[in-house]
């Protein structure tokens, strides 16, 4: 099994064919095994057809009554991944798929948290997350939070309490997800959004692998915010070693 490089990406909308076109040619232009696509803005009845002939496997989770939701996965025609699960939300909020790759289990977890209770949100899904996981676990998407707001927020400030934001990372580590990004720039202060409002920039856009996988990572980065007001991120993911029958 080749490596994979997962990326996420708030793509603002993609029902436009152009859009579309400039997002996944971006996508292949970064080597994208795996697409997790926040803000699609796909309605459940209304979900195009998006076989393209790199991205040829898809999985969407959309809302019956706005526009302004729409979470997606979208796999490399390369990735020979087998669905064994899926869960998705009925509003569009987040979708998790389940499955195999040659020996291996993976499962892919993609979330568009509100702008508003997110912290709420959050908790909740990871609760949902941690029931469905299974094998190699990659847990990303628009969080609408900045984790660290004196590394994550050009300002330095949050609407979050301190106390409200603790609970949150003390949930992810409990529930054994790590932030590949800021595992590999432990002291950056770089940013994945652009407030127009506020003129300030903010880390809401997040990969994390289950810990006990965190040495499959080989690099994580983050792409520039161009097509869309946020920046896509990246992380490279090798395959874990298989044993043969003699244990070799």
């Amino acid at each position: 099994m080749m490596a994979m490089r997962i990326a996420s990406y708030n793509v603002k909308g993609l029902n436009s064919p152009s859009k579309r076109s400039q997002i996944f040619g971006e996508m292949r232009r970064h080597k994208a095994t795996v697409l997790f696509l926040q803000e699609t803005h796909f309605k459940v009845s209304k979900f195009p057809n998006l076989s393209f002939a790199c991205y040829s496997q898809w999985f969407h989770s959309g809302s019956h009554s706005s526009n302004s939701k729409g979470v997606s996965i979208g796999l490399h025609k390369n990735c020979p991944f087998m669905l064994t699960d899926q869960l998705c939300d009925v509003e569009g909020r987040f979708i998790m798929v389940k499955g195999r790759i040659g020996q291996h289990t993976y499962t892919f977890i993609n979330l568009y948290a509100p702008n508003a209770n997110q912290i709420k949100w959050l908790q909740h899904t990871l609760d949902l997350a941690v029931s469905f996981r299974e094998g190699i676990t990659i847990l990303g998407g628009d969080f609408n939070v900045a984790l660290n707001p004196l590394l994550d927020t050009s300002s330095k400030k949050s609407p979050h309490s301190q106390r409200a934001l603790r609970s949150l990372t003390l949930k992810l580590a409990r529930s054994h997800f790590i932030d590949v990004w800021r595992t590999f720039h432990p002291d950056t202060r770089d940013f994945t959004f652009f407030s127009q409002v506020h003129g300030s920039y903010q880390r809401l856009d997040y990969l994390f692998i289950s810990k006990e996988h965190l040495q499959l990572c080989s690099r994580s980065d983050m792409g520039s915010i161009d097509l869309s007001d946020h920046a896509p991120i990246f992380v490279h993911v090798r395959a874990p070693q298989t044993q043969t029958a003699n244990g070799v």
